[in-house]
């Protein structure tokens, strides 16, 4: 089916029509054209499980279009990360801000106000951003709303996530239960089931418009799954790199994932040689210059520098120890066929859209504690195939498990290559996952008692697959919970929240984070002895902060450390049974160790090193710490703790900048950060109103500043208002600190 003669028929304008034929789109692909026979285009709901690069997005896109440009509706696009969510954005300016269409992206701050969101035509969000909106009553959202897509929708089987996009998308079917539900995947076995869970038309298909080949390698040769065989006549140092070089000299890429960050950085610099040697002499230029970039960071660590060491040769790895820029610079530089082989952790295939002419996978073990080496789930393997075969450059994708003997290559072939993801299952059962939804219900007025609660969950994901399952029990024992610890009250039969309950609600934090957090903050208000590091000892026990591993080696330095600060830690393991397990405890030493050091103004590199962590680490713990410090500040002015809400304001800044206490002034202006602040400081500038007067080449002068810097310190310094740049569509979100900017 022409696409020109499909927007012809559904009354599209020759604008529309012209934008979507100049991003190259001429006809539907199959899987295309059964969605729109499903009835796409005509409202009805629709579950689109067909394999990557199908066209499934198009499908979404059209959708959007017909009801804003026909119906003057409004959309919702929900990706389930910010990465994806930052690429669908900038994908949809690109085509259709030419059509007067206003798009805008919420994936930050969960505590922000958010009602400038209701001017956009299509809102690219995350599942939280929304979820937070509605918390606030914000319901005008749903109301003003056509269409909603999902995509990514096999995230409800995450732990972490499911649970949030379950409640959210039971929600929206109930605030409107006309809109029109779009919910994409490529990976999903059980797509019946949502489709029947969703009231949506099922569109399934396995075609894909680059054909995938899946094999297993063994003994130089390739066994595909329609029978064919390649033979790998490459004789390089050992299997992968001669897999590796067989792929690059016919002039395609190469993901290789395994199980863990040591392993990417090694596979990495193990194939530095052979794909130095098969790129173009441009194409080193580029290279040298983008390795450049990296080492010449002012905090770049060893990580950045092993990466920039790797990047020379045309060959990378991508982990979450990297800092997100540099994450951002591999795949941009891969998307444009100058880095020829990324090596990474399988977070890579969920993340971006990254294909290559050839996915390895390595590694189809990984370590659980608990368990030894167990296979990863097939579903995560169909994830790093899918990434294999790159539209307009290649005929086929190859996606190639290694296997170490005949017997391994057959098994490996029944539990990965023939056999089906895992079915997706709801994750909203838990205690845990239940005490925070209910608590939102109850805050934002959608639920007032438990049958009210008990009727809404009977509406989710998990009640239609798990359909004789009785909750009622438990969700009683939750709001007998909620109510003893002061999140709700009850006047009659209905329940509301308290402010407690309404101010945990907002900072989407669990309540046992709340509760932890006023028995801390009760402690230090009745005398209680406390510094920084106690403040941010109270963070790390918080079920909402991601605490540091352990190694047996770590215990005898952690014990020593938790004898010297015992009189300045806020909790100990006589009030938080949580700490009575010897390891909890000292993971939380260890992560407010971490965090003490950096602001301390410890250097990236010596953090990296003595926590065995990356820098991307220290990112993720930087912005939870910030957020939690902000709860708790939260938590101490709904208390009337003011001189609490000063220090923990303060604290929060220099974890924000990783500074200490005299450089908050100067870490303000928009593009200094830590190492600059130190600088500036070190030659004698302790205040903004010591900057007043210098000299914009003096300033150019000091180390790391330059002209441009110095002239845009100056510009801040004599126009306060603009410290900061702001956009006035993307939302920025409170976690993403200002310490990066060095």
């Amino acid at each position: 089916m022409r696409i020109k003669e499909l927007l012809q028929q559904h009354s599209f304008s020759s604008q529309a029509i012209d934008a979507l034929v100049a991003s190259g789109i001429e006809n539907l692909h199959p899987p295309q054209a059964d969605a729109i026979k499903k009835g796409a285009l005509d409202k009805k709901n629709l579950v689109m499980a067909v394999p990557t690069a199908s066209g499934k997005t198009l499908i979404a896109e059209l959708c959007l279009l017909k009801t804003i440009l026909q119906e003057d509706g409004r959309a919702l696009y929900i990706c389930p990360l910010k990465a994806l969510a930052s690429e669908k954005y900038q994908d949809f300016k690109k085509k259709y801000e030419q059509l007067g269409i206003s798009i805008g992206i919420a994936t930050g701050d969960l505590d922000s106000p958010s009602q400038y969101l209701n001017r956009y035509q299509i809102l690219i969000a995350t599942a939280e951003k929304i979820d937070s909106i509605l918390r606030s009553r914000a319901s005008w959202l749903v109301h003003n709303l056509s269409v909603i897509v999902l995509d990514e929708i096999h995230t409800l089987n995450d732990d972490t996530r499911g649970p949030t996009l379950e409640i959210l998308i039971t929600r929206i079917k109930q605030m409107k239960p006309d809109i029109q539900i779009l919910a994409l995947s490529a990976t999903i076995s059980n797509a019946r089931e949502i489709a029947g869970w969703l009231k949506a038309e099922l569109s399934f298909s396995q075609w894909r418009p680059i054909p995938l080949k899946e094999g297993v390698y063994y003994n130089n040769k390739i066994i595909f799954n329609n029978d064919s065989v390649r033979v790998i006549r490459e004789e390089g140092p050992d299997d992968l790199n001669n897999l590796t070089a067989d792929t690059l000299r016919d002039g395609g890429q190469v993901l290789v994932f395994v199980n863990s960050r040591r392993s990417a950085q090694a596979v990495a610099r193990e194939l530095c040689p052979t794909v130095s040697g098969l790129i173009k002499p441009e194409e080193k230029k580029q290279l040298t210059q983008l390795a450049q970039e990296i080492s010449d960071e002012p905090s770049a660590t060893k990580i950045c520098k092993k990466l920039a060491d790797c990047i020379k040769h045309g060959s990378a790895f991508h982990h979450a120890g990297l800092k997100p820029k540099q994450r951002q610079l591999v795949e941009d530089y891969f998307k444009k066929n100058i880095i020829k082989v990324i090596s990474s952790t399988p977070t890579l295939a969920a993340g971006v859209n990254l294909p290559a002419r050839r996915t390895i996978i390595r590694d189809c073990k990984r370590y659980v504690s608990g368990l030894g080496s167990i296979y990863i789930p097939t579903s995560e393997y169909k994830q790093c195939a899918g990434r294999a075969g790159r539209p307009q450059y290649d005929d086929y994708g190859e996606a190639v498990l290694m296997a170490k003997s005949l017997s391994e290559q057959n098994a490996l072939f029944e539990k990965f290559v023939l056999a089906a993801p895992e079915p997706i299952t709801s994750k909203l059962g838990t205690e845990s996952a239940l005490r925070i939804h209910v608590l939102s219900s109850i805050a934002a007025g959608y639920i007032h008692d438990v049958n009210g609660m008990f009727e809404f969950i009977n509406q989710t994901f998990l009640a239609y697959q798990r359909q004789n399952l009785n909750l009622l029990d438990l969700i009683g024992q939750i709001f007998d919970f909620l109510h003893q610890n002061g999140f709700i009250d009850k006047s009659g039969f209905r329940f509301f929240t308290t402010p407690f309950g309404n101010t945990t609600s907002r900072l989407y934090i669990d309540p046992i984070t709340s509760l932890t957090l006023r028995e801390g903050l009760t402690k230090i208000h009745n005398g209680k002895n406390f510094s920084d590091l106690g403040l941010l000892h109270l963070i790390a026990c918080c079920p909402d902060n991601e605490m540091l591993s352990v190694s047996k080696s770590d215990y005898e330095e952690l014990e020593g450390l938790a004898n010297k600060m015992e009189d300045e830690l806020v909790l100990s393991p006589r009030d938080l049974s949580m700490l009575e397990d010897a390891y909890t405890f000292y993971a939380t030493l260890k992560t407010m160790w971490l965090l003490g050091r950096w602001i301390e103004e410890e250097k990236e590199e010596t953090l990296c090193d003595e926590f065995n962590i990356g820098p991307g680490d220290i990112y993720r713990h930087v912005e939870s710490a910030q957020w939690l410090l902000y709860a708790t500040g939260s938590i101490a002015e709904l208390y009337h703790y003011k001189k609490l809400k000063f220090n923990l304001e303060n604290l929060r800044q220099r974890v924000k900048y990783g500074i200490r206490e005299e450089l908050l002034e100067l870490a303000s202006l928009h593009g200094v950060g830590r190492i600059r602040a130190r600088q500036l400081y070190s030659h004698g500038y302790h205040k903004l109103s010591h900057l007043k007067s210098v000299a914009e080449n003096s300033l150019a002068s000091i180390k790391t500043i330059g002209k441009s810097l110095a002239r845009d310190i100056i510009i801040q310094i004599h126009n306060p208002l603009k410290k900061k740049p702001s956009s006035p569509v993307v939302e920025e979100p409170l976690q993403e600190a200002a310490q990066w900017t060095d």
